[in-house]
């Protein structure tokens, strides 16, 4: 009984290892066949990308990682550009411009600078900027700069902000698109990503955590995770959404969720326990009171 469980899951294993193998190779594809796929989402496109940022650029590039820009809810590109060349008496004093304020007095200036549409991202700006004049006294450049080739320092130089880990990948894996920071790193790994994964691995899109989303892409491409970012960014956000457009997408036939949903069945969540391991359930103190 022993041995026939044991040849159950290597075959499995087996599965899983070859569907990992085709989603890697769509994701590859669709980036080496269409340059929207593999172009940086930054329009922070200097003439020379590879050049020295100013401290005005690179500040104006964080706050608009840090307002989500990749969320669709506003063009913060256009937002960040305003209040830092209208708004602001001085472009390269960003943060310290923003905490001239009090705390009350930048949440009551909400309306006004219109950087994003929820107030607890735009309050949230005001502790970051805080921590930007503590730590870097007020140049983003000073996160990266003599850890070009450390993106894990500098991602840790960034979480010292108290932004989401989400946010910090951005900023690596934008840096990296531009040629100011160099090594593999993780994708961002938000819900975008964890939903197109968890739905072309997994055939569900549910219960794909940024740390499993994160897991799945080492996997995919274990040389460097953030080469794939892009094109999940494009799926999920054209084509992978809550109510999926299968029918439309490009991997559609590398896609378990999409294969499925076709002839009408459902995942077997076999392979996705082989992947994650099966779920434990642990009685808490209170039930044992």
């Amino acid at each position: 009984m022993a041995q026939v469980h044991e040849e159950e899951h290597v075959k499995i294993s087996k599965i899983t290892g070859e569907m990992l193998l085709i989603v890697s190779d769509a994701l590859f594809m669709l980036a080496r066949e269409n340059p929207r796929f593999r172009a940086p989402d930054s329009i922070l496109q200097l003439e020379n990308s590879h050049g020295r940022m100013t401290r005005a650029e690179a500040n104006a590039f964080l706050c608009a990682c840090f307002l989500e820009y990749r969320s669709d809810k506003t063009d913060v590109w256009d937002n960040v550009a305003f209040f830092t060349e209208e708004t602001l008496n001085e472009t390269e004093k960003l943060w310290h411009e923003i905490v001239y304020h009090t705390r009350e007095g930048w949440d009551d200036r909400f309306f006004d600078y219109n950087l994003h549409p929820e107030p607890k991202i735009h309050a949230r700006l005001y502790q970051i900027a805080t921590l930007m004049v503590r730590f870097y006294a007020g140049d983003g450049r000073q996160i990266w700069t003599g850890y070009e080739d450390d993106p894990e320092m500098v991602y840790k130089r960034l979480l010292l902000l108290r932004i989401p880990r989400s946010t910090a990948c951005l900023v690596i894996g934008t840096l990296k698109d531009l040629g100011y920071v160099h090594g593999p790193f993780d994708i961002v790994g938000d819900i975008v990503d964890s939903r197109v994964l968890g739905r072309m691995i997994c055939g569900d899109g549910n219960g794909i955590t940024p740390a499993k989303a994160r897991r799945l892409a080492r996997m995919l491409s274990p040389e460097d995770p953030w080469s794939i970012d892009r094109p999940l960014y494009m799926i999920g956000s054209t084509w992978c959404g809550p109510g999926p457009k299968c029918r439309a997408c490009p991997v559609k036939l590398s896609c378990v969720f999409a294969i499925s949903d076709e002839l009408g069945i459902r995942p077997d969540p076999v392979f996705r326990d082989n992947l994650f391991g099966k779920k434990s359930h642990q009685k808490t103190l209170k039930q044992w009171q």
